[in-house]
């Protein structure tokens, strides 16, 4: 059985609930993310999980839906984890469209979630799992950057409300962020560290040009 935990818990996979951070006991927070939610549901994406042992220095920030099998409602989280049993992928974090943080892999195994690509500054990268989180958003990109999966028909009927991301999405990611950059201190709080999939896989179009980098909390004070 797959559990989802909310907010800092951590998911156990494999039968092994050790984790190289420690957890609160209580988790407190400003955003009122408060309590703990499970879901569960049968089978994990990826089983076992490999641990992590290169240092993590990036946050990897992606979006997802089920719109191509259910465009009236393609965010059900059962749906959007059926999608990574089904291809085979992962993330480390979902976020939903209320805000709810899903923890769905443990930030100490890796997560399949940036498949190949490079980046300038870290050229010796050959896998971006090995050394990043990944974050998912439920959401959907612009006509353009969803046209192979919709046609412009499609798009252009599609609810407006389901389209780009919402203001409890980026206060919980907010939130997200602080806590894993506590924890990670070689991740930097900048956009050379915190960046999107599409900049490791330029053939990704997440997380898009209606993802607003500006609403971060870190791009308010960046560094390098």
């Amino acid at each position: 059985m797959f559990v989802l935990l909310v907010l800092t818990l951590v998911a156990c996979s494999s039968g092994d609930p050790q984790v190289e951070y420690e957890v609160p006991d209580e988790v407190v927070a400003d955003n009122g993310y408060d309590s703990i939610d499970e879901t569960p549901i049968d089978d994990t994406p990826i089983d076992p999980l490999e641990r992590q042992s290169e240092e993590i220095t990036h946050v990897v920030i992606h979006f997802i839906s089920n719109v191509i099998a259910n465009r009236e409602n393609p965010y059900i989280i059962e749906d959007i984890l059926r999608i990574f049993q089904d291809y085979g992928v992962n993330a480390h974090y979902l976020i939903d469209r209320d805000g709810t943080i899903h923890s769905v892999v443990p930030e100490n195994r890796v997560a399949f979630h940036a498949g190949p690509g490079s980046l300038v500054d870290f050229p010796e990268y050959e896998s971006l799992n090995r050394h990043s989180i990944g974050i998912e958003l439920l959401g959907i990109g612009t006509q353009e950057e969803m046209s192979q999966f919709l046609t412009a028909a499609e798009y252009n009927a599609l609810d407006p409300s389901l389209i780009g991301f919402t203001d409890a999405q980026y206060e919980a990611l907010n939130w997200l962020l602080n806590e894993i950059l506590a924890r990670h201190p070689t991740i930097k709080p900048s956009r050379t560290h915190i960046i999107g999939h599409s900049e490791w896989a330029p053939d990704k179009p997440d997380p898009g040009e209606l993802f607003e980098w500006e609403r971060l909390d870190f791009m308010n004070n960046p560094t390098s």
